[in-house]
């Protein structure tokens, strides 16, 4: 609405669009600050029809065009909807008169409703007619099933002054009727519609309206039938009511709802009034963004204010005004976030189509939105968003609570080579915490800057303790059929909770007592705000559903939201909850809703299984050590400490037993000198709890203070790590049992492979170069054998390798860094999202100094581009153990190793050391254990990663072998082993096969089958 030109969008083969600018001038605009009211800034709205479908608000409403000067130019509806009323979704136009029917001409105020899966638009056209179209979504597309009227002058009793305004309602008996009329005292009118909402039953019936104009809206509570209503001049131009037992006749007139509201210009009205979440809400429109920027009084905008019954059943007058209405809950900033949802707006617009999702476009230097209510829990590190554009780009600065605040950090987007062609691109910011409003402010030099289509914060969770339920945990409730456990080993735990899918199974009421059903008892130490997140797959977004309740509360649709694949969602946040026992219910809706996984998140004491706990012993065991043997931690549970050590220098376990509950924390109590303390895990009644997968470390040195960092198995300072509540925690990413594995051959798994080994690793098939040679165009076909071997044989699959200086793709060394930072992320991000189940990732590849550190990445990302890799790795493979890999650390180059894999190591991000053992033959089992002793010290699992012996001496290679494999096998920290190849004349360097042409064993090997008893 500010002064852009017009484009014409083109669609080449491509898929990009192309902007050609067009002699159109759009009227300017003035930069309003919209407060809470108006809802909407950037488009003129007016009449609006609001519905509760399937556990959110959606408002249709009258598009009023920028430079109208009277209302013959109505022709079209735009479309917001909302779960907290406060941030409103831009769903665009979804029904043009002009294009999407054959005969009408003008759109004047609509309205509609939903039954049996269709949802019916009735729209006016213009003050004679009154039309139908039908969707199988309340965002369309709409057709027109009748070509003409359903109602005109020509039906019975129906010919007013105003053939327009239509209100439909469907009573508790499911007899429809639609309201109409206008004009004056006389004109108002209600006639019934049949079963199907596109054909009436009969005559219109005449409503007695005192002081009527325009405007007619049914709506129910507590049997009573509410009619409101647009008053003349006599009237005061304000909303008024009347009630009936009835829905034809017997009506009383009781007073106003809402007098004429502010900056409204003394014109006249349009409202609907519905309820949801318990509270009921007022629905109008008013003149005040026009008033602001100087438009005519033809362009309205939408407003909602809450409305409020007596004892009596009478209504209060609404005191309208910019307020608006309270937030219904907040907005988890961690999951992807459509950029057209917004509460307030300087200069943006969105394009794109009604029934897909829109983007922020057209943005200019100084444009910004406003998103209210976003909670950053404990900690948000890092934003991403999907952005395009054909120019230069520009730059999202990140603001929180006032736009002229300091950014917190900022996102550089470059030419992403079309408005259409849609980029990843990721930075890092200043650690936010807690509940914000969020500003997206754009800055660049362009005319256009760029367009966003959705963005998301990285890095955080929710302060307090969490409570972990797997739903097929929960199938021996007697409630669970017509609920299957079914597999897929995307999902958690490779099970999740569905009713089957037919296609056509809808729950349409729910009730306490039906039949596919959950219940999460739990219980608060204390009182507390509590996130419900649920893991799920709801591939169709309107036909994908469920249920939920809390306690005794009413039960909550969740609907309308598409996953792609497995994705968390976070439906509600309960505030203010009591301490004590709650229970939160599931109810299927819609078959096919795939569910995996419930976490409920307190902010702030303990949160527990109900069933859990109840003064039986928990068994505690924290594995520990000491940098210098002189540092003492404490265990505690809750507020209580259990039992204190003095730690050793090496690496040992320490246990604990007791019958308290609450969040399970290790304390380092006296810092001093060079004390510091390594967490490696804490174990809670056999399940272990890795310290590195802890968000909650208040002892980690990082950003140049104590607590300035996470996830780490590091107390540099006096602190703690929480490792969640004794019952119900979660335990991250669990270890793989020990292995003696091999690689493909030739690209190939050999029909011999199950014989020999317990693990695979792609040779050459997983690195970058092999699989995207060309930008942007993949060659999965080596990976998907080998991953799918893998899963169909049971056998932990490793991927070789993520980040690395040679075998990369030769296009990445001519890009931007930051186009080299989202195509690294890229990489990563559609490797888990195609093998989501890989159990081993080598995530940087050789980083050593000297060795074939990977330049593009620290171009990308700087000197932290190995810190910056791993937090890619375990943003997008969260389950998969992460591994620093490298060559010649068990021979020349140990320390240099070790000083450049610490930082890592300290930061948090890597879970595991991988050491290539190639060209060791010729050193002595005491150097090679001692080296691999000093690497041990770091704290982390080793896996040797590429062993082989290369000597074509049969005795000399089953000597070294006897020698040099049980040493490996039998260290404490070696957790697997994967050898280079096993086919003479097929591996890398010459003599290290072990199996010979023609398939007889070499010494070497038939020892090793004997000593793994294979």
């Amino acid at each position: 609405m500010k002064l852009k030109k017009a484009f014409l969008l083109l669609l080449p083969s491509t898929s990009s669009y192309v902007k050609a600018a067009v002699a159109v001038l759009l009227l300017s605009v003035s930069t309003l600050c919209a407060a809470d009211n108006p809802l909407v800034s950037h488009v003129y709205t007016a009449d609006p029809a609001a519905r509760v479908f399937d556990g959110r608000v959606y408002v249709i409403v009258t598009h009023d065009q920028d430079t109208q000067s009277d209302y013959s130019e109505l022709h079209d509806y735009y479309m917001f909807s909302s779960d907290d009323m406060v941030n409103w979704q831009d769903h665009g136009v979804v029904f043009d008169a002009r294009t999407d029917s054959s005969w009408a001409n003008l759109a004047y105020a609509p309205d509609m409703i939903e039954r049996n899966g269709k949802y019916y638009l009735y729209f006016p056209n213009g003050a004679n007619s009154i039309g139908v179209a039908v969707s199988d979504s309340p965002t369309g597309p709409f057709t027109d099933p009748l070509g003409g009227p359903l109602v005109d002058r020509n039906t019975p009793n129906g010919n007013v002054d105003w053939v327009f305004d239509p209100g439909v309602f469907i009573d508790d008996d499911g007899q429809a009727y639609l309201y109409f009329g206008g004009g004056g005292p006389g004109n108002a009118r209600v006639i019934r519609l049949n079963e199907d909402m596109i054909s009436t039953s009969g005559a219109a019936i005449t409503l007695d309206v005192p002081n009527f104009f325009e405007a007619l809206y049914m709506h129910k509570r507590n049997g009573t039938y509410y009619l409101t209503y647009s008053t003349d001049t006599a009237g005061g131009l304000a909303i008024d009511y009347m009630t009936s037992n009835n829905p034809t006749s017997g009506f009383v007139h009781r007073g106003t709802v809402l007098p004429n509201p502010w900056e409204n210009n003394n014109n006249n009205n349009h409202q609907s009034i519905l309820e949801f979440n318990n509270q009921w809400y007022i629905f109008y429109h008013n003149r005040a963004v026009a008033n602001a920027r100087g438009a005519s009084t033809y362009q309205r905008s939408i407003n909602v204010d809450r409305i409020f019954y007596n004892g009596d059943g009478s209504i209060q007058q609404v005191n309208a005004g910019s307020a608006g209405v309270p937030k219904l809950k907040n907005i988890d900033p961690f999951v992807k976030n459509e950029a057209e949802t917004i509460d307030n707006e300087q200069g943006i617009e969105t394009e794109g189509p009604a029934t897909g999702t829109r983007n922020l476009a057209f943005i200019q230097d100084g444009d910004w939105v406003k998103i209210s209510n976003v909670d950053f829990g404990a900690g948000a590190t890092g934003f991403e968003a999907s952005v395009a554009s054909d120019t230069n780009g520009g730059t999202v600065e990140i603001i929180l609570d006032d736009v002229n605040n300091s950014p917190v950090g900022s996102l550089n987007v470059g030419n992403t080579g079309g408005w259409q062609n849609w980029q990843t691109v990721s930075t890092q910011i200043n650690t936010v915490t807690g509940l914000h409003d969020l500003y997206l402010r754009f800055t660049g030099e362009s005319d256009y800057l760029l367009n966003l289509d959705w963005y998301r914060f990285t890095g955080g969770s929710v302060e307090g303790s969490t409570l972990v339920v797997e739903l097929e945990s929960l199938s021996g409730q007697s409630g669970f059929s017509p609920f299957n456990v079914e597999f897929d080993s995307a999902a958690s735990g490779g099970q999740y909770i569905a009713w089957p899918n037919n296609g056509t199974q809808i729950l349409t009421s729910p009730s306490d007592g039906e039949t596919g059903q959950v219940e999460i008892p739990f219980t608060l130490s204390q009182a507390a705000d509590v996130q419900f997140h649920i893991r799920a797959n709801m591939a169709n977004g309107d036909d994908d559903s469920f249920y939920y309740k809390l306690d005794s509360g009413a039960w909550t649709t969740q609907n309308n939201t598409a996953t792609n694949g497995w994705d968390t969602l976070m439906p509600a946040t309960f505030d203010n909850l009591s301490a004590g026992d709650h229970t939160l219910r599931i109810l299927r809706r819609e078959d096919g809703a795939g569910l995996d996984r419930v976490t409920l998140v307190a902010s702030a004491g303990a949160i527990s299984d109900s069933g859990s706990g109840g003064g039986e012993d928990s068994a505690i065991v924290v594995r520990a050590l000491g940098t210098t043997g002189t540092e003492s931690i404490t265990l505690r549970v809750g507020d209580t400490d259990v039992q204190s050590w003095t730690l050793t220098t090496a690496m040992m376990d320490y246990a604990a037993t007791t019958d308290l509950t609450g969040d399970v924390t290790v304390a380092f109590t006296n810092d001093d000198g060079d004390a510091d303390v390594q967490v490696d895990y804490v174990e809670v009644n056999g399940q272990v709890r890795q310290a590195e997968d802890q968000s909650e470390n208040t002892g980690v040195w990082g950003n140049d203070q104590c607590g300035g960092g996470s996830n780490s198995e590091w107390l540099h300072c006096s602190g703690h790590i929480n490792f969640g509540p004794v019952f119900g925690g979660d335990p991250g990413p669990s270890p793989t049992a020990f292995f003696v594995g091999n690689i493909t051959t030739g690209g190939q798994v050999r029909s011999d492979f199950m014989q020999y080994w317990d693990q695979i690793t792609p040779e050459n098939e997983g690195k970058w170069s092999s699989v995207e040679g060309t930008r942007d165009q993949y060659n999965w076909s080596g990976l998907d054998a080998a991953y799918n071997f893998a899963k169909q044989n049971g056998i932990p699959f490793k991927q070789h390798t993520f980040v690395w200086g040679n075998q990369s793709p030769s296009w990445i060394n001519n890009l931007s860094p930051s186009e080299q930072a989202a195509e690294i992320e890229e990489w990563i991000r559609d490797y888990c999202a195609r093998y989501p189940d890989t159990e081993m990732i080598d995530v940087v590849n050789e980083a050593t100094p000297g060795h074939a550190p990977a330049d593009y990445a620290q171009s990308a990302f700087g000197n932290d581009w190995i810190i910056r890799s791993f937090e890619l790795a375990k943003q997008y493979c969260p389950n998969a153990t992460l591994i620093l890999n490298d060559y010649n650390v068990l021979s020349w180059n140990t320390q240099e190793f070790i000083d450049m894999a610490r930082p890592a190591v300290e930061a948090g991000v890597v879970d595991a050391i991988g050491l290539q053992s190639h060209g060791l033959e010729d050193w002595s089992l005491s150097d090679l254990e001692s080296k691999l002793d000093a690497v041990a010290a770091l704290g982390l699992p080793i896996y040797i990663s590429e062993y082989d012996i290369n000597h074509a001496d049969d005795q000399i290679q089953l000597q070294i072998m006897q020698e040099q494999f049980p040493m490996f096998f039998n260290h404490p920290s070696v957790v697997g082993i994967t050898l280079w190849g096993y086919v003479a004349g097929q591996t890398w360097v010459p003599n290290s096969g072990l199996i010979r042409s023609d398939g007889t064993h070499r010494p070497a090997m038939t020892w090793l089958m004997n000593f793994l008893g294979r």
